[in-house]
């Protein structure tokens, strides 16, 4: 199937917009993801804080919760791998958009 230039152009013109708005999107995850970050640093440095004056029951705590900790540290970590994976992603589009631009000019 032989296609016209402008079918040629509006195709690639939808491919760079959807680049763009995947870019977008990819920025305003991590931005997400840097705000929940920061907010489980700070609640970490309460629960910290917190328990200073009561080590017996972080103990007793802590051993009652193993489960739930180890489930937590888990999605931890694969939240830490999307959020590597996102950045990659994002030089990739940027890379890639940067030589669809070269490409026009």
């Amino acid at each position: 199937m032989l296609q016209t230039n402008s079918e040629v152009l509006k195709m690639r013109n939808y491919i760079k917009n959807k680049m763009k708005d995947r870019l977008t999107y990819c920025h305003e995850w991590k931005n997400s993801v840097d705000i929940y970050l920061a907010g489980k640093e700070v609640t970490k440095k309460a629960n910290e804080e917190y328990y200073k004056s009561k080590p017996l029951l972080k103990l007793i705590l802590d051993i009652y919760f193993i489960p739930y900790n180890m489930l937590r540290f888990i999605r931890y970590l694969r939240m830490a791998h999307e959020y590597k994976k996102n950045q990659v992603e994002i030089k990739i589009l940027m890379r890639e958009l940067d030589e669809k631009r070269k490409f026009k000019n």
